[in-house]
Parts: structure tokens; sequence; C-alpha cells
């Protein structure tokens, strides 16, 4: 994927377009934990093709911070919870790995000695997921 179509695919994703994670979210009260590992790995890739010295873009700092807010704004209401009932700790490693994101995003340090962490995290929290569901 180019740079310019992975950047308008993590906009779609930020701005809650159709078919977004935080649309869905919204409107359909679906977590859908593989729909979200997508979106943090667009996250991971276009922190990563950043120059360090770039100032940000507006619209996509935008979006990570509303992102970041509004997923665990959102998914913390008991309605949300009672159609979702995953873990407390699962919702909480996932809102613990939006937020860093974000930190690396905006302060362009990586939050974990190697950035591949991000994908050990999320794999945690997957198999998580799958043992609290099964």
């Amino acid at each position: 994927m180019d740079e310019e179509s992975m950047t308008q695919q993590l906009l779609h994703e930020l701005e809650g377009e159709k078919e977004s994670f935080i649309l869905r979210l919204r409107v359909d009260l679906d977590w859908d934990h593989a729909h979200l590992i997508e979106v943090l790995q667009l996250m991971v890739k276009y922190i990563q093709q950043l120059e360090p010295t770039a100032p940000l873009e507006r619209h996509i700092a935008s979006g990570f911070w509303f992102f970041t807010n509004f997923v665990k704004d959102w998914s913390s209401h008991d309605n949300f919870r009672s159609k979702n009932a995953y873990p407390e700790l699962y919702y909480q490693g996932m809102y613990e790995l939006i937020f860093l994101l974000t930190d690396w995003y905006f302060s362009g340090e990586c939050p974990f000695v190697e950035q591949e962490a991000f994908e050990q995290e999320w794999n945690r929290l997957t198999v998580l997921l799958n043992e609290e569901t099964s």
C-alpha cells in the first residue's frame, strides 16, 4: 500500500466514515476486535513513515486525538459493555495501546524499546480475548 492510500484509509477510520471502526462502535454498539487491530496497524505504519522533524498535519492529529478519546468514552458506558461483554483487563489494555500510539504520534518517541512491541501487545490482548470468549 502506498503512502497516499494508507493516509486516506487512516483518515477514513479516524474520521468515522462509512464502515469505519468508530462508526460501527457508535451506531451499532459493535466492538470489532479484528477491525480495531487493522486500525492500530494503520496508525503504526503511518507513524513509522513520518519524518521525525516534520510538522504534524492538523486533520490527522485531530483524528488521533478524537479516536483515542471517543473509543474509550463510548465503550465505557454500561449499555455498550452489556452488549460487548469482554474482560475489563482487555478493554484497559486496548485503551492503553491506543493512548500509547497517540502519544507516539504526538511526541515522536516510541513508548516501547522496539516498535514491534505494539504487535506483541495486541497479540497478547487477542489471546486474552479469545481465552475469555471461548
